[in-house]
């Protein structure tokens, strides 16, 4: 896409949504290629991220990170008062820390609505700055997030240039790792042993299965091309999920790069900033849930791949939906499509499809990552059971074909079995 195409793609995006008006003056360098949204939310410390990133190899162009301080209307005083910290803490680093290869800029908003107000409205604010920063130069560069609770690997920063310079993507997502070796608290440190094997052992459920959008969606570590994101209609303002319908939305525009030569590493803390995700999910350990302790059984997966490798031939007939078919599925998955009304979805598909991969493009519009969970779902409360985090993981190794699973005991060896696994098949 020429690089001229930004300016009219962004204009017609700030048509059609809703953003907050441009709060940075200072002009953006022409030499920018990657610009960084870091939401932070009542955040102790956030030059913790701020030393990490400095400590990164320098890129060869500059990078700007956009640091969006939030809070509600609403958010009690003590709220507001550690936002303005934040503000004085960034603002003091810039001045005595910040190297020459970064550009750190603050908008700061304390008066948001409540009834949107959270991480994804967060981001939006960051992301639509961002992608006006790269109208004003012309240039369809990449927009990154990160969290104000993360560090990076040492080479974080040049591996994002020297990607988003050789290759051609959409979207992109970059490994990710909780570190498990600085917690003092074992039950912290047990709890995001069991919620990252949770986050890892789904994804790679989907591989197993040959859905062609297995990847993670952590906010922390996902990012894509500016124009990408105008013509993806932007980020959502959900309080929480936003990372996975995002990412799910800006995959159907085109290829996804999936980032192992480098490593985001998102705190294991407890939080209350979101209504899920990994500190409402260390709450809940802590509060002894147990809830990550159990995994989708890994009969879900295996209905996903039955119905997946089917796909091809039933398309092959160049018939409407057969009854029949539905026959040669588990009884899990053909009772989840009856529920969706897939039958008449098929023949909409089929009707409107003049090759195989038009329908494959639409069908995988329809067959998405949410719809696939929701299946996962309709699964585990109606036919597959959820069974122990050991039992699932070392099933499913065993379905992946991954060998020396005897030396797999413990819930803690099954998480680094599929770290590797996944920095394979990332």
């Amino acid at each position: 896409m020429p690089q001229s195409d930004i300016y009219n793609i962004g204009q017609i995006y700030f048509k059609r949504f809703e953003s907050w008006p441009s709060q940075i003056l200072e002009p953006l360098s022409k030499d920018t290629k990657v610009i960084l949204v870091i939401p932070c939310y009542k955040e102790p410390n956030i030059t913790i991220t701020l030393n990490s990133l400095a400590d990164c190899l320098a890129p060869q162009c500059p990078i700007e990170v956009l640091i969006v301080i939030n809070a509600s209307e609403q958010d009690p005083a003590e709220v507001h008062l550690q936002n303005r910290r934040s503000q004085k803490q960034v603002a003091e680093w810039v001045r005595l820390k910040q190297p020459d290869f970064l550009s750190c800029q603050v908008i700061y908003n304390d008066s948001l609505p409540s009834k949107h107000a959270g991480v994804g409205l967060a981001r939006k604010i960051g992301m639509d700055e961002a992608l006006r920063r790269f109208m004003s130069i012309d240039y369809d560069g990449l927009i990154m997030n990160l969290d104000a609770d993360c560090t990076v690997a040492p080479n974080y920063l040049t591996t994002l240039e020297q990607t988003w310079l050789a290759q051609d993507f959409q979207t992109i997502t970059v490994c990710f790792e909780h570190t498990l070796d600085n917690i003092d608290d074992y039950r912290l440190l047990e709890g995001i042993i069991y919620y990252e094997l949770f986050l890892r052992y789904y994804i790679n459920g989907l591989r197993y299965a040959q859905f062609p959008y297995a990847f993670h969606t952590v906010g922390s570590s996902m990012g894509c091309r500016a124009t990408t994101y105008s013509l993806s209609g932007g980020m959502n303002r959900r309080k929480a999920g936003e990372d996975f319908y995002f990412l799910h939305k800006t995959a159907q525009l085109g290829k996804v790069v999936q980032l192992t030569n480098t490593t985001v590493y998102p705190s294991a803390r407890t939080s209350d900033r979101v209504p899920f995700g990994t500190g409402k999910a260390q709450q809940d350990w802590l509060a002894k849930s147990g809830r990550h302790q159990l995994l989708y059984h890994p009969q879900s997966f295996e209905d996903v791949k039955q119905l997946l490798a089917a796909i091809p031939g039933w398309y092959q007939t160049d018939q409407n939906w057969n009854s029949d078919w539905a026959k040669s599925l588990p009884t899990a998955i053909a009772a989840y499509l009856e529920q969706q009304h897939f039958p008449n979805i098929w023949d909409n598909l089929r009707a409107s499809s003049r090759s195989w991969p038009v329908f494959q493009k639409k069908f995988f519009a329809w067959w998405d990552g949410f719809r696939v969970l929701k299946f996962v779902h309709f699964a585990r409360d109606h036919y597959y059971q959820q069974i122990p985090a050991e039992e699932a993981g070392f099933r499913l190794l065993k379905k992946l074909c991954i060998l020396y699973l005897e030396e797999v005991h413990t819930a803690e060896e099954l998480l680094l079995r599929y770290r590797t696994l996944d920095q394979q098949n990332y």
